[in-house]
């Protein structure tokens, strides 16, 4: 048995990362002494661009022990957790890594830790951001030079750390299956799913799922739809989640889309207990991605077996070309990504959804306890 930290974002905060977080200490605890070092203050309010930080799911996914030590525009802060990870004595610490932000306040950690002569491997989500400027660069940089060894979840990234850190060792691995039908607290059928959202049997629903943010391209799906819309005519778009820009921008888009009749935006976060709600009752479901690295919606995609049409970036084309889940174009053809859509809605899509059932079965998180093993020594 080893003595391990982790510091990262983790529950109550929502998202991506904190369910990562959540998975490896799941997992790692089983063998392991396990510390979560996490947040007080993730992100400071002028900074945030959504309505909440915190998860207010009523069935969080994995609750686990956390220490919550870190604000991250205190320096103080900083300082003592370096010192309470030290004094943990763990013989490995793994950094969750996803946004340039941090930068300065891992740095700050990181250079104590390294120190005390600790082992550090970076859990690399991302390496830059999707939106990033000649700051995020060099924010990025002073926490990653402190790796001693980086595991990364998609091709791409691995490509791009090789290029940046030669000398340090990459390992490859998958994120987890966020969520699956098992985690839902009600078992949705497709059909209950839709009674319950006020969709017929006969539609088709498009299902774009997360975040809204610019690199996520749902202004390109927005504009791809009315072909779809003309093509199929019991088509719908169902949009949810929670707007990270000018939300009058999209519901302007919409209302000139001459099908906005057609298109439903659930404009928040969606709690636990309600992604399963969404995803079973989809049809397809649309990754527009102007650009990534990979993502944790065509994931929760494979665990709920749905067939997918993504863009041509990153980590999505990896692993959705790979097991055959979906049609994949380039990102910005929005009448490609419409012919997609409607090419998928006419078909029999039963190979598809036999390659996310494939994919989910193949993505194992477990194959990431080896690689730190490794690490471990």
């Amino acid at each position: 048995m080893k003595n391990i930290a982790i510091i990262g974002p983790a529950y109550p905060y929502r998202g991506g990362p904190p369910l990562v977080v959540a998975n490896l200490y799941e997992l790692l605890s089983k063998r392991h002494t396990v510390n979560v070092f996490s947040f007080t203050r993730l992100y400071p309010s002028l900074l945030f661009p959504g309505v909440r930080q915190e998860d207010v799911s009523k069935h969080p996914a994995k609750p686990h022990p956390v220490l919550r030590l870190i604000d991250s525009v205190n320096p103080l802060t900083w300082i003592r957790t370096a010192d309470a990870v030290i004094a943990s004595k763990p013989d490995l610490v793994l950094l969750d890594w996803y946004q340039p932000f941090f930068g300065l306040c891992y740095d700050a950690i990181l250079t104590r830790i390294r120190r005390a002569g600790i082992k550090v491997v970076v859990l690399a989500e991302n390496v830059i951001s999707h939106e990033a400027r000649w700051i995020d660069t060099f924010l990025t940089h002073r926490a990653l030079r402190h790796a001693q060894g980086f595991v990364a979840f998609s091709d791409a990234v691995v490509e791009s750390l090789r290029n940046r850190y030669p000398s340090v060792p990459v390992s490859r691995s998958t994120l987890p299956l966020f969520f699956t039908g098992s985690h839902a607290p009600v078992q949705w059928t497709k059909e209950s799913a839709r009674a319950h959202l006020g969709y017929d049997t006969a539609k088709e629903v498009i299902l774009f799922f997360g975040y809204i943010r610019k690199y996520k391209g749902l202004r390109n799906l927005l504009a791809a739809f009315p072909a779809v819309a003309a093509a199929r005519p019991e088509a719908e778009l169902l949009v949810v989640g929670e707007c990270y820009e000018d939300a009058a921008e999209y519901t302007a888009l919409i209302q000139a889309s001459g099908v906005a009749h057609r298109i439903r935006w659930v404009n928040e976060y969606v709690p636990n207990e309600d992604v399963a709600l969404y995803y079973s009752a989809a049809d397809v479901i649309a990754l527009p991605y102007n650009s990534a690295t990979q993502s944790g919606i065509v994931k929760i995609a494979f665990g709920f077996g749905k067939a997918v049409v993504a863009t041509n970036v990153g980590g999505l084309t990896e692993e959705v070309a790979q097991w055959n889940a979906g049609i994949i174009t380039e990102p910005g053809d929005t009448a490609a990504f419409a012919n997609a859509l409607i090419t998928m809605l006419g078909s029999d899509r039963t190979d598809y959804e036999n390659g996310s059932h494939a994919a989910a079965a193949a993505n194992s998180f477990a194959a990431i306890e080896g690689i730190i093993d490794g690490y471990l020594g």
